[in-house]
Protein backbone atom coordinates (compact mmCIF):
# COMPACT_ATOMS: atom_id res chain seq x y z
CA UNK A 1 0.00 0.00 0.00
CA UNK A 2 1.54 3.19 -1.08
CA UNK A 3 1.73 6.26 1.12
CA UNK A 4 -0.80 8.26 -0.39
CA UNK A 5 -3.20 5.20 0.23
CA UNK A 6 -2.20 5.09 3.86
CA UNK A 7 -2.66 8.71 4.63
CA UNK A 8 -5.99 8.60 2.73
CA UNK A 9 -7.00 6.12 5.16
CA UNK A 10 -5.91 7.44 8.29
CA UNK A 11 -2.76 5.19 8.81
CA UNK A 12 -0.22 7.80 8.37
CA UNK A 13 -0.25 10.83 10.19
CA UNK A 14 -0.48 14.42 8.10
CA UNK A 15 3.05 15.79 7.44
CA UNK A 16 3.59 18.35 9.67
CA UNK A 17 3.14 22.06 8.37
CA UNK A 18 5.42 24.38 6.72
CA UNK A 19 6.22 20.59 5.26
CA UNK A 20 5.26 19.37 1.59
CA UNK A 21 6.84 15.59 2.10
CA UNK A 22 7.69 13.85 5.72
CA UNK A 23 11.09 12.63 5.69
CA UNK A 24 12.54 9.22 4.16
CA UNK A 25 13.73 6.52 6.86
CA UNK A 26 17.13 6.58 6.91
CA UNK A 27 16.77 2.88 5.31
CA UNK A 28 15.15 4.21 2.75
CA UNK A 29 17.25 7.60 1.48
CA UNK A 30 19.45 7.03 -1.70
CA UNK A 31 23.27 6.85 -1.51
CA UNK A 32 24.98 10.14 -1.33
CA UNK A 33 25.80 11.14 -5.02
CA UNK A 34 29.86 11.90 -4.63
CA UNK A 35 30.70 15.43 -5.25
CA UNK A 36 33.53 15.09 -7.56
CA UNK A 37 34.76 12.65 -10.54
CA UNK A 38 37.23 10.12 -9.02
CA UNK A 39 40.69 11.66 -8.30
CA UNK A 40 43.23 11.57 -11.99
CA UNK A 41 45.84 9.21 -11.87
CA UNK A 42 49.34 10.89 -10.97
CA UNK A 43 51.84 11.64 -13.90
CA UNK A 44 53.78 8.59 -13.08
CA UNK A 45 51.23 6.25 -13.26
CA UNK A 46 50.25 7.46 -16.42
CA UNK A 47 53.95 7.21 -18.13
CA UNK A 48 53.77 3.18 -16.69
CA UNK A 49 50.15 2.65 -17.97
CA UNK A 50 51.51 4.12 -22.02
CA UNK A 51 54.40 2.25 -21.56
CA UNK A 52 52.65 -0.57 -20.75
CA UNK A 53 50.07 -0.41 -24.06
CA UNK A 54 52.48 0.39 -25.93
CA UNK A 55 54.80 -2.87 -24.76
CA UNK A 56 51.52 -4.85 -25.66
CA UNK A 57 50.91 -3.07 -29.00
CA UNK A 58 54.36 -4.00 -30.18
CA UNK A 59 54.11 -7.37 -28.74
CA UNK A 60 50.76 -8.23 -31.13
CA UNK A 61 52.56 -6.27 -34.11
CA UNK A 62 55.58 -8.11 -34.57
CA UNK A 63 59.26 -6.61 -34.90
CA UNK A 64 57.92 -3.37 -36.62
CA UNK A 65 55.08 -1.28 -35.06
CA UNK A 66 53.94 1.24 -38.14
CA UNK A 67 52.84 4.80 -36.68
CA UNK A 68 51.51 8.05 -37.88
CA UNK A 69 53.16 10.80 -36.53
CA UNK A 70 50.95 13.51 -35.20
CA UNK A 71 51.38 17.04 -34.77
CA UNK A 72 49.12 20.27 -33.35
CA UNK A 73 50.16 23.66 -33.72
CA UNK A 74 48.58 26.97 -33.78
CA UNK A 75 47.86 29.43 -36.50
CA UNK A 76 50.70 30.53 -38.16
CA UNK A 77 52.71 27.69 -36.29
CA UNK A 78 55.72 25.32 -38.07
CA UNK A 79 54.96 21.73 -37.42
CA UNK A 80 58.63 20.93 -38.69
CA UNK A 81 60.18 20.81 -35.41
CA UNK A 82 57.35 18.64 -33.73
CA UNK A 83 57.41 16.21 -36.35
CA UNK A 84 60.86 16.34 -36.79
CA UNK A 85 61.62 15.02 -33.45
CA UNK A 86 58.78 12.72 -33.70
CA UNK A 87 60.06 11.01 -36.48
CA UNK A 88 63.83 10.73 -34.54
CA UNK A 89 61.96 9.38 -31.64
CA UNK A 90 60.03 6.69 -34.03
CA UNK A 91 63.81 5.94 -35.53
CA UNK A 92 65.17 5.63 -32.01
CA UNK A 93 62.29 3.39 -30.49
CA UNK A 94 62.65 1.21 -34.23
CA UNK A 95 59.03 2.18 -35.37
CA UNK A 96 57.78 1.93 -39.11
CA UNK A 97 56.79 5.59 -40.42
CA UNK A 98 53.72 5.48 -42.23
CA UNK A 99 52.27 9.05 -42.60
CA UNK A 100 52.40 12.47 -40.38
CA UNK A 101 49.33 14.07 -39.48
CA UNK A 102 49.18 17.96 -39.10
CA UNK A 103 45.83 19.46 -37.09
CA UNK A 104 45.56 23.28 -36.93
CA UNK A 105 43.86 25.03 -34.06
CA UNK A 106 42.46 28.11 -35.24
CA UNK A 107 42.19 30.93 -32.51
CA UNK A 108 38.88 30.23 -31.55
CA UNK A 109 38.79 26.22 -31.52
CA UNK A 110 39.12 25.74 -27.45
CA UNK A 111 36.67 22.58 -27.93
CA UNK A 112 38.66 20.98 -29.88
CA UNK A 113 42.21 21.71 -28.22
CA UNK A 114 40.75 20.00 -25.66
CA UNK A 115 38.84 17.18 -27.14
CA UNK A 116 41.10 15.42 -29.60
CA UNK A 117 38.45 13.79 -31.20
CA UNK A 118 37.15 17.23 -32.40
CA UNK A 119 39.73 17.86 -34.53
CA UNK A 120 39.96 16.12 -38.11
CA UNK A 121 44.05 15.17 -37.77
CA UNK A 122 43.25 13.25 -34.66
CA UNK A 123 40.18 11.49 -35.91
CA UNK A 124 41.84 10.21 -39.01
CA UNK A 125 44.64 8.85 -36.97
CA UNK A 126 41.84 7.24 -34.85
CA UNK A 127 40.42 5.96 -38.17
CA UNK A 128 43.63 4.52 -39.35
CA UNK A 129 44.35 2.83 -35.78
CA UNK A 130 40.61 1.13 -35.91
CA UNK A 131 40.62 0.16 -39.95
CA UNK A 132 41.73 -3.58 -39.51
CA UNK A 133 43.32 -3.04 -43.89
CA UNK A 134 45.57 0.30 -42.78
CA UNK A 135 48.64 -1.19 -41.22
CA UNK A 136 49.11 1.79 -38.22
CA UNK A 137 48.75 0.72 -34.94
CA UNK A 138 49.89 3.31 -32.65
CA UNK A 139 51.13 7.24 -33.58
CA UNK A 140 53.85 9.38 -32.21
CA UNK A 141 53.47 12.77 -30.58
CA UNK A 142 55.60 15.54 -29.00
CA UNK A 143 54.02 16.10 -25.71
CA UNK A 144 50.31 14.73 -23.51
CA UNK A 145 49.43 18.17 -24.62
CA UNK A 146 49.31 17.46 -28.11
CA UNK A 147 46.53 15.04 -27.61
CA UNK A 148 44.64 16.81 -25.18
CA UNK A 149 45.86 19.03 -21.77
CA UNK A 150 43.02 17.97 -20.43
CA UNK A 151 43.45 14.83 -17.69
CA UNK A 152 40.36 13.08 -18.06
CA UNK A 153 39.98 13.11 -21.68
CA UNK A 154 43.45 12.08 -21.98
CA UNK A 155 43.20 9.16 -19.86
CA UNK A 156 40.45 8.42 -22.01
CA UNK A 157 42.79 8.03 -24.59
CA UNK A 158 45.00 5.77 -23.06
CA UNK A 159 41.50 3.14 -22.40
CA UNK A 160 41.00 3.85 -25.51
CA UNK A 161 44.63 2.78 -26.89
CA UNK A 162 44.87 -0.37 -24.19
CA UNK A 163 40.91 -1.64 -25.25
CA UNK A 164 42.38 -1.68 -28.83
CA UNK A 165 46.04 -2.90 -28.66
CA UNK A 166 47.17 0.03 -30.48
CA UNK A 167 50.17 2.37 -29.27
CA UNK A 168 50.53 5.67 -27.76
CA UNK A 169 54.08 7.05 -27.98
CA UNK A 170 54.91 10.30 -26.51
CA UNK A 171 58.34 12.15 -27.15
CA UNK A 172 58.26 14.01 -23.88
CA UNK A 173 56.25 11.72 -21.42
CA UNK A 174 53.71 12.81 -18.82
CA UNK A 175 56.20 13.98 -16.20
CA UNK A 176 57.98 16.10 -18.70
CA UNK A 177 55.88 18.07 -19.41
Amino acid sequence: MSTLTRRQAGLVPPPPAGRALSPRAPELRPDPVPDAAPPLKDPRALAAWRATINRTALARSGENLSVVLYALIRPGGDPHDDLAAARSYAQAERLLVVDQIVDTLGYNDQACEDDPTRRRGYARALHLLGDLSSPVRGFVAVSRTAVTPDGRLYEAQLALHAARGTALHLVRGETGI
